[in-house]
């Protein structure tokens, strides 16, 4: 359900052009469950929050606990779920680095 993921006010072009990305992938594959710990938040947010990677994205997205952290995270072993992720976003000009193991930041090529 794309309800689960609210896209925030504040984010650049190509911030909402990689949650739309991001969101429509995890729709068509049945992954929206974020678990509790899955969101996406603009830069500024992340700055608020005082985190230290991803600080000069378009985007980040947290995956701890979610059905959708298979996209992200290499240790759940769906490198074509990966893959298909990352050619989706490069067609935007973007591409996902993973910063920890609960979230990833998306930036501009």
């Amino acid at each position: 359900m794309a309800d689960n993921w609210p896209i925030p006010a504040g984010l650049s072009k190509e911030g909402k052009e990689a949650a739309e990305v991001i969101r429509a992938l995890l729709v068509e594959k049945g992954l929206t469950d974020h678990g509790g710990g899955g969101q996406f938040y603009t830069p500024q947010q992340w700055r608020d929050r005082e985190e230290e990677y991803g600080l000069g994205s378009q985007l980040i997205i947290t995956h701890d606990g979610g059905d959708h952290a298979a996209a992200f995270n290499p240790d759940y072993g769906d490198y074509a779920l990966m893959e298909e992720l990352r050619l989706r976003l490069d067609r935007a000009n973007i591409y996902p680095e993973q910063c920890t193991s609960w979230y990833t930041a998306i930036y501009s090529r």
